[in-house]
């Protein structure tokens, strides 16, 4: 029990009884659980105020005298209570005044008797000449009280549930943590001058200073990064644990291919070729994440690794996230492979391949590679592209349909190399960052929305000289469902159509058919069409060489990566490319981003700021967007604590990782228990 060995008197009592009751409203095992119910952030509710400062921009905390209490009420059971507060600094009253209003309370016209001593919190604005706050927080001054708990400190404001106010959780912990003091289990020794577990969730609810808030915060995020990594090593750990057998090699493809290509790979691409080479005579399965900027050629590697594979087996399969990029993809390795000793399929949602040949096989299909119960028969290697599209369980379900088959993921969307420390954990990873000879210099321009009739006007002039142009109209916000989108994309659609011709002037959106997508890109690709007016939807695998200008609007909506992503569509076929990016609204914030953009190529130093402004995604989840999500460590300011959790995770699990495995277990439990919103 939280209270063994204490006497239990009356008051002590009573808090249990509402810890208990607490606990119980929140779903956690028993009171004792409470000291885990962590804060999501703090407030400084410390900052003084005087009216000779001015109005301030945010709340304020200051202290008063009652001299006036007055309810005034009107028709319809309206009322309002006005208390007048004169203001005090270091216990003296200053002569000032400051009202607060409570509006629809008529019971707080008894709450403030003239001569009580009060604290308020909350935003002051000037009515008449008078400083009003209306609907303040407060909380009263009594001679010999103890501190304050919801005021004139640094404030703990924690996640909520519906029937629960601040008030009442602050005040339940802070009177049952007073009287059942923390008691948790040290998992690992402290880290420099960081407080121990226990100490840290005692400073974390109620911290004497923002200064304290912070070293409890680095020891919690230090706990969170060391469990990741851990967590990461026991993945690893399990998957090296798994043998197979290597079949011999049956036929020789790779080398006559090699032979025939009209250019010699870069070094970054023979480099990582004789890493796929390596993993796949290993007596364990690969697992390897191809990390490659825009343009680098990661389409080659994985045709080496297909090849290479197949000639030790009969069937190998490619996973992409859509219909387009799947037909795409089987156009481009038809080109590139040797077709006439293997064979190309594609299978997805409208459309199955039959049985196997005598030849050996590559299935290139969508997710319906794993949706359908049916296995692939001897499958040896599983390349997914664009992997970030899918999640652990997705892969694991494609994994399934092989016996024990080699991974092989790609993306286009480069992770910070400093990142490198969170990934090594699961796959094994390579970077291809030179980029082959042959692409055209692509130049970015930064407008503002008076521009555009000008930009739509040059347009014209590039169609009538020959050129082929993106015009991408992304998504105006997150609540902004498919329809308005649409409607969005529309109305630059027509504009367009009126000013250059309708029929040079094509739309395409998510909500097409497949087969009408793929129509339009053929007319586009062939030259029937000039502009092609889009969503994001040509952010991902879309490749028309010819194409070489490209105007994003409203290009402050999206993140630097996702921009990176759609002007690599321009520029792939050798000619020079020009990339315009729009900007409506963000102001200088939104402009510097854009400029950085401007006058940077490189997308992992791209994904480094894009990352810095944005914030992570989540790794070990199912959200795939490549970087964890935490609830107390902070990247990149916490580099070097996960540089330390590494090292931790490491001695841990080669002093014995099954008692770790215990506390990895905890943890999560403890995450979900506790997970703020």
């Amino acid at each position: 029990m939280a209270n063994d060995g204490l006497a239990v008197d009356p008051t002590s009592a009573r808090v249990i009884r509402s810890a208990t009751a607490l606990a119980e409203k929140l779903g956690l095992a028993g009171p004792e659980s409470l000291a885990g119910y962590l804060p999501r952030r703090h407030e400084d509710r410390r900052q003084g105020w005087h009216p000779s400062s001015g109005l301030p921009e945010g709340p304020v905390n200051l202290q008063g005298v009652v001299s006036r209490s007055k309810l005034n009420r009107w028709r319809g059971r309206r009322c309002s209570v006005e208390v007048d507060l004169n203001l005090l600094t270091h216990g003296l009253e200053t002569g000032e005044r400051v009202r607060m209003v409570f509006y629809h309370l008529p019971f707080l016209a008894r709450a403030f008797p003239e001569g009580k001593r009060v604290a308020a919190f909350g935003k002051i604005e000037e009515k008449k000449g008078v400083f009003v706050m209306t609907h303040p927080e407060t909380e009263s001054i009594e001679e010999g009280k103890e501190e304050g708990i919801h005021l004139d400190r640094v404030v703990p404001i924690y996640p909520l549930i519906t029937g629960l106010n601040q008030r009442r959780v602050r005040a339940t912990l802070y009177h049952y943590l007073k009287i059942c003091p923390t008691k948790v289990t040290e998992a690992f020794p402290s880290l420099g001058d960081l407080p121990g577990r226990a100490e840290a969730w005692r400073i974390f609810h109620f911290p004497e200073s923002l200064e304290e808030v912070e070293k409890a915060r680095r020891r919690l995020a230090y706990e969170e990064l060391v469990g990741m990594q851990f967590s990461l090593r026991v993945r690893r750990a399990a998957r090296e644990a798994i043998r197979v057998e290597r079949p011999e090699k049956i036929r020789d493809l790779v080398a006559p291919w090699r032979k025939t290509l009209p250019w010699v790979m870069t070094g970054d691409q023979d480099r990582v070729c004789g890493e796929i080479d390596q993993d796949l005579v290993l007596p364990r399965p690969m697992h390897r994440l191809l990390q490659g900027d825009v343009g680098s050629g990661k389409t080659l590697v994985a045709a080496h690794a297909l090849l290479r594979a197949l000639e030790h087996g009969s069937h190998v399969a490619l996973m992409a996230p859509t219909t387009l990029l799947v037909e795409q993809h089987a156009a481009a390795l038809k080109k590139l492979l040797p077709t006439r000793h293997l064979e190309i399929v594609t299978w997805t949602s409208a459309s199955k391949p039959g049985p196997a040949g005598l030849f050996p096989r590559i299935t290139i299909g969508t997710h319906a590679l794993f949706a359908e119960k049916s296995r692939l028969s001897r499958l040896t290697l599983c390349v997914i592209d664009e992997q970030q599209r899918f999640g652990v369980k997705q892969r694991a379900a494609f994994l399934a349909k092989g016996e024990r088959p080699d991974l092989l993921v790609l993306t286009a969307t480069p992770i910070p190399r400093t990142y490198d420390l969170l990934l090594h954990g699961d796959l094994d990873v390579s970077l291809l960052q030179e980029m082959p000879p042959g692409r055209g210099e692509v130049k970015t321009l930064v407008r503002d929305g008076t521009a555009v009739e000008k930009i739509w006007t040059h347009l014209n002039d590039r169609v009538h000289a020959g050129d082929r142009v993106y015009v991408v109209v992304p998504r105006l916000g997150e609540d902004v469902v498919d329809s308005a989108e649409e409607a969005s994309v529309q109305r630059t659609y027509e504009q367009l159509a009126a000013k250059i011709g309708g029929s040079r002037v094509a739309l395409l959106h998510g909500r097409m058919k497949e087969e009408e997508k793929l129509a339009i890109l053929g007319k586009f690709r062939s030259g029937q069409i000039s502009v092609l007016v889009s969503t994001t939807v040509v952010e991902v695998g879309v490749d028309v060489p010819e194409a070489n200008w490209m105007i994003i609007d409203h290009a402050d909506r999206l993140g630097l990566s996702q921009l990176h992503q759609l002007r690599g569509r321009i520029g792939r076929g050798g000619r020079n490319g020009t990339c315009v990016l729009i900007q409506r609204s963000g102001g200088p914030g939104a402009r510097a981003r854009l400029d950085f953009l401007a006058k940077h190529r490189d997308g992992f130093r791209i994904a480094e700021e894009d990352y810095r402004i944005r914030g992570p995604g989540d790794i070990l989840g199912d959200d795939q967007s490549g970087l964890p999500r935490f609830r107390h460590a902070r990247l990149p300011e916490d580099l070097p604590l996960l540089k330390e959790a590494q090292g931790e995770a490491k001695r841990q699990m080669q002093g014995g990782w099954e008692e770790w495995s215990g506390f990895v277990e905890a943890e999560k439990k403890a995450r979900a228990d506790f997970a703020a919103n």
